[in-house]
């Protein structure tokens, strides 16, 4: 789900050329249900904090940022906090 407004997203647009375009990617993206709790509520996770991922992370609930790799996994549920991989 996008979290920010058309107008947040023409500003960040203007400073990342093509940022529209990857939050398109992430709200497209099918991701699995949490096999912990079943929740739909899950993100793609991406490593590194710089000023495009941490903007992608504020604009869309798919996409989840950790500071430093290894991921702990694919990717996280939002509702139990829970890391996994699609297995």
């Amino acid at each position: 789900m996008i979290k920010v407004s058309q107008k947040d997203l023409d500003s960040i647009e203007a400073r990342y050329p093509g940022f529209k375009r990857n939050v398109a990617f992430f709200e497209a993206m099918e991701i699995p249900s949490c096999p912990n709790c079943g929740s739909t509520n899950t993100a793609s996770v991406q490593v590194g904090i710089i000023g495009r991922t941490i903007h992608l992370c504020a604009a869309t609930t798919k996409f989840t940022l950790v500071a430093n790799g290894p991921k702990p996994g694919e990717y996280h549920c939002h509702t139990c906090r829970h890391y996994f991989n699609d297995d």
